[in-house]
């Protein structure tokens, strides 16, 4: 497999303690706060989980529907999410990576998978529990790639803490905004998560690591949010061929296409390195 040389990898960060409870800490305070504090901001949210509606009565602005598909670009976009999870979970088998990189790189997967799945349901009826069988995909993922960025760039100890952590605070954060409204978890597993991510990414990668982009990643995450954004701007910027609500779940997809780059360059150093001991 391809392998950094351990002499030009940086140790991995004594800081990661500090990181993570400091982030497990603002966690704890949107959990028990957020319904204050979002009763203290007079928000509220709508029958399909967001505080804004378009005349059509749904939350993003393509409401069209083809093939007796309702919101079709919106559902049916989300194929490249499942297709590259599927593929990854194919790369997976019978690799010999490290035990917890294996692990993250599995539930990363299968988050993706079940993140297409999961929004093409609430985008073809979207109401609070539709939205949380989508956020509970996205957890999934969320807490894969947490546990890859550990794997790769601090270490398997980190990997092994914050893959089960991160997985239990996402499906609960996923699930809050339906049972009593409560978004701010969601937010902080969001946008802390990430920017964990970004703090490990600034690291050298650990010895035997994959050697994952993150920053393609990052960029990919950050290309989709601007998308979600901007969904109605680019709908009427493309003269009503497609929202920026469906380009976003291509750009998440993308955000799996580093890693799957290098399972694949993984995969073929595998081949070459048996090929050449058969000819010896």
């Amino acid at each position: 497999m391809t392998r950094f040389l351990s002499a030009h990898l940086a140790p991995a960060p004594t800081s990661f303690p500090r990181v993570a409870l400091s982030l497990l800490a603002l966690w704890l305070l949107a959990w028990l706060a957020g319904p204050s504090l979002i009763a203290a901001m007079g928000l509220s949210l709508d029958p399909s989980g967001h505080a804004h509606l378009h005349a059509h009565g749904h939350p993003f602005v393509d409401a069209r529907s083809w093939w007796g598909v309702p919101n079709t670009a919106d559902v049916l976009s989300n194929l490249p999410l499942v297709l590259f999870g599927w593929m990854g979970l194919a790369m997976l088998s019978g690799r010999s990576l490290a035990a917890h990189t294996v692990t993250a790189l599995r539930v990363f997967m299968l988050g993706l998978l079940l993140s297409g799945l999961g929004s093409a349901v609430y985008h073809w009826a979207p109401a609070p529990a539709t939205l949380a069988i989508d956020r509970l995909g996205m957890a999934v993922a969320f807490a894969g790639v947490l546990g890859l960025v550990m794997a790769e760039r601090v270490g398997q100890g980190p990997a092994r803490v914050t893959l089960p952590v991160a997985l239990l605070l996402a499906t609960v954060s996923a699930v809050l905004p339906w049972l009593d409204g409560n978004v701010l978890p969601w937010v902080v597993v969001q946008f802390g998560g990430v920017a964990m991510i970004v703090w490990a990414a600034t690291h050298q990668p650990v010895h035997g690591a994959l050697g994952v982009r993150f920053w393609a990643l990052i960029a990919a995450y950050a290309l989709a949010k601007l998308l979600e954004l901007g969904d109605e701007a680019v709908y009427f910027a493309t003269g009503e061929g497609v929202s920026g609500h469906s380009l976003k779940h291509v750009a998440a997809a993308c955000a799996a296409w580093p890693i799957l780059l290098n399972l694949r360059a993984d995969r073929l150093g595998d081949n070459a390195r048996v090929h050449a001991a058969a000819m010896d």
